[in-house]
């Protein structure tokens, strides 16, 4: 026989609880006669809402391989939350020939009324798992409500307060931030001219990557910047509030610029462009956005050239 073993979160998070499953079950088969473990224990630290989760599938095709009999777990909302995940490794297992037990609900899956009460199971498992998530969800909503930070990773500029829950400014990084936006705004330096000269500079992402056009489009994105919190489509902002680093009146002109040069780098105008019509007119042949630029000379370009 074989032991399934799976926690949700990462055993940091719980240390007790694989290794108190593994002690229970290996007890419990000891007290069975005639039981014994024919292979390592099978241990997932995933959600139970999938079935795609790499030990149990390592433990279906040991079970088809013929490596042992009986699949054991410490409580059926181990092996899934789900009745219909449920219902599909119940029948795998009965289609190999392949029981399965639960040390802590004694029920046998070879009647009707077993298999009813592994369903009956399965059906307060899925309900307590949405019952969970639907908590989680409010409580965030609350808590982004509140001006909070809810998660994640925080954006260049800020830390964590956890005291309070709200982020606060880094010197440093808020004047980086700052720089970003005037860059853009005053200056009409390019995102990747932009990442260019902070990295020139020493400067660094948070995660100690050189800057690209990419992180500095997400800074300018970012209403975060505004004092503002998001959480599932929304943007919250409270009073209190986490200390903006820029003005409304700045982020609105950056997103004016970031309208006027298109929404990805191929559509972005140069950088200190002082052509209105650039990024607002079209090729009719590429699909491309036409650039401001000056030069001497003129050189005609071929039919099918596009700039």
């Amino acid at each position: 026989m074989a032991i399934y073993l799976r926690i949700s979160t990462d055993e940091l998070h719980q240390p007790f609880s694989l290794g108190a499953q593994e002690l229970k079950l290996t007890a419990y088969v000891t007290s069975q006669d005639n039981w014994e473990l024919a292979c390592p224990a099978f241990v997932d630290q995933a959600s139970g809402a999938t079935t795609d989760r790499p030990a149990l599938q390592r433990a279906l095709n040991a079970a088809r391989a013929g490596r042992f009999d009986v699949l054991l777990v410490y409580r059926v909302d181990r092996l899934s939350r789900s009745i219909r995940g449920l219902s599909d490794i119940l029948a795998s297992l009965d289609d190999i020939g392949v029981a399965f037990r639960s040390a802590t609900e004694p029920f046998d899956t070879a009647t009707p009324a077993g298999r009813m009460m592994v369903q009956m199971l399965a059906v307060f498992a899925e309900f307590e798992r949405a019952t969970i998530i639907d908590r989680v969800i409010n409580g965030m909503e609350r808590k982004a409500a509140r001006g909070q930070w809810c998660g994640g990773y925080r954006p260049h500029g800020y830390d964590l307060d956890r005291a309070t829950g709200f982020l606060v400014p880094l010197p440093d990084e808020a004047a980086v931030v700052q720089r970003i936006f005037r860059l853009y705004t005053r200056d009409r330096v390019g995102t990747r001219a932009v990442a260019n000269t902070l990295t020139a500079d020493g400067h660094r992402t948070k995660s100690g990557k050189p800057w690209s056009g990419a992180a500095v489009l997400t800074v300018l994105r970012n209403r975060v910047y505004l004092g503002e919190v998001f959480y599932r489509d929304q943007w919250h902002k409270s009073d209190p509030h986490h200390p903006p680093l820029i003005s409304t009146e700045l982020f609105d002109e950056a997103e004016q610029v970031l309208i006027a040069r298109g929404d990805d780098h191929a559509h972005r105008t140069g950088a200190r462009s002082h052509f209105p019509l650039a990024g607002l007119i079209f090729c009719t042949r590429c699909g491309k956005r036409y650039q401001g630029s000056t030069a001497r000379g003129n050189r005609a370009l071929p039919e099918t050239e596009c700039r």
